[in-house]
């Protein structure tokens, strides 16, 4: 007994919900909040240069980022790099890392093994609950991170790395208020080349 074809409505029902599906998977991966930059590579550079992002948790995002956060008046890669006019490298040596820009302030400290410390933070602007909040984010008790550098060849004049840590509290910066948010932490990231080594 042969069977009839699928109706044309029903095969077409299924070709628009696999064209959605690509889409939405398209989309996921363009706008991933969690997507890194690539690190820049020690000694390449003709000027100092780094950047700074934070990554925000997809948790903390509608539709767990699967639509860009921007529209949802959200900026899901937050960060600077040394193109802003405003950019400074404030510390910069294997135990100390100090960035700043306009609206932004990162230190980041580690031992001798580059492991981070406690005293690591993030202070930057956010929309949080549909207000623009100043806040400053650290480490849990028990710091996850780390700081790499490496002499880019200039010797020991500067100094070129990366690090990672991650941010699991955040608090109003100007009253100290804890937020009780992110719900995972962020995770600061960055790197840098040919930075001017300074004082501890």
């Amino acid at each position: 007994m042969e069977h009839e074809p699928n109706p044309p409505r029903s095969r077409s029902g299924l070709l628009i919900a696999a064209v959605t599906a690509l889409v939405a998977f398209a989309l996921l991966v363009a706008n991933r909040p969690d997507r890194r930059r690539q690190s820049i590579v020690p000694g390449t550079s003709s000027r100092p240069t780094f950047f700074v992002q934070v990554i925000r948790p997809r948790a903390g995002l509608p539709l767990g980022g699967l639509l860009p956060p921007g529209l949802f008046g959200l900026d899901a890669r937050l960060g600077f790099d040394s193109t802003d006019p405003s950019a400074t490298v404030d510390t910069a040596n294997p135990m100390k890392l100090e960035l700043s820009a306009e609206g932004w302030t990162v230190r980041v400290l580690a031992d001798e093994q580059g492991r981070a410390l406690a005293g690591t933070e993030a202070v930057f602007e956010i929309v949080f609950e549909d207000e623009p909040r100043r806040v400053r984010c650290r480490p849990a008790l028990e710091t996850v991170g780390s700081l790499w550098t490496v002499d880019p060849g200039r010797g020991g004049t500067e100094i070129s790395g990366r690090f990672e840590v991650e941010l699991a509290r955040c608090e109003d910066a100007a009253t100290g208020e804890p937020l009780g948010w992110p719900p995972s932490p962020l995770v600061l990231h960055g790197s840098f080349d040919r930075l001017e080594v300074t004082e501890r």
